[in-house]
This record gives structure tokens, sequence and C-alpha cells, in this order.
């Protein structure tokens, strides 16, 4: 806990709770226990506290025309203290993933020292593997650069 604190972005602008990064970051020794109380007690009341829910949603320009709103992308600013919960429970699910082998060696994205390039090599090295034994190789690409823009975040 104290090491994401300590790891935490002094230069980020403050959240919806209207606390900076910074004011967090000078008093992380102060606070490492009242958090480890507030991040179990989601887990005790099976509930996410309301600031926890809440984001200052802005309008991020993406490229093209600045008069269409096409061209922006909504970006959430949540709270610093979610963040932080978010990471160590992410970090909990990724360690019981590798460490049970729950990944198949497939799996490029999302892993440390793997990336989208490691994946493209993979299948590059499996495809001409196939066309020098004789083999046929049919691909269907799929463009998500706009996926996000079609979530609904109502």
């Amino acid at each position: 806990m104290l090491g994401r604190l300590y790891k935490l972005n002094v230069n980020k602008s403050e959240c919806p709770d209207l606390i900076h990064p910074k004011n967090i970051y000078e008093i992380r020794h102060k606070i490492v226990y009242p958090l480890i109380l507030l991040f179990n007690r989601p887990f005790e009341n099976k509930q996410i506290p309301k600031l926890g829910k809440c984001a200052n949603i802005y309008p991020i320009f993406k490229k093209g025309r600045k008069d269409k709103n096409n061209n922006y992308r909504p970006v959430s600013f949540t709270w610093i203290i979610c963040k932080i919960m978010e990471s160590i429970d992410r970090n909990k699910i990724m360690d019981h993933f590798v460490i049970n082998k729950l990944f198949t060696n497939r799996q490029c994205g999302f892993l440390k020292g793997w990336s989208t390039v490691t994946q493209l090599l993979q299948i590059l090295y499996d495809w001409i593997e196939i066309l020098q034994s004789g083999g046929r190789t049919d691909v269907i690409y799929r463009d998500f650069e706009k996926a996000f823009d079609k979530v609904p975040h109502r």
C-alpha cells in the first residue's frame, strides 16, 4: 500500500474529491492504515463508496476538425484513492492468473514483457510456418479504433 502512495504522480490534477495527489503524497505515512480499512470495506459490505463512483468527464480532442463532436473522446478523472485500490486489485488478479498459469502462451497484451508487437511477430511466424508447409491462411482484420466511442457512458 505504502509503495503505491510513494509512486503517486503528484503532477496530476485533483479529482472529484477535490484532493490533489500531492496532498495525499505528503500525508501518505499517516493515511496508510485508514486506507487499508477503507479498501477492505467494499469486500465486507459489498458496496463501493459513493465517491468511488464519481468522475469528472472531459472531452479530449483526438483528430480531425475541432468543431465536430465525433473528434473528441471522453476521459474520466476519478477519485485518486479508487485508482490506487483498482491498481492493487488488478495486480492481485494478475498475480493469481500468472502463478496459476491461467494465461495461454498466446496471450500478449496486458502482461509484463509482452505487447501487441510481440503478438504480431508471433502470428507472422505462425503464418510463415503454415505457408512454408504448403498450408493456407485466411485472415479477418477488425479495427477497434472507434470501439470506445460505441460504449454507452451514461
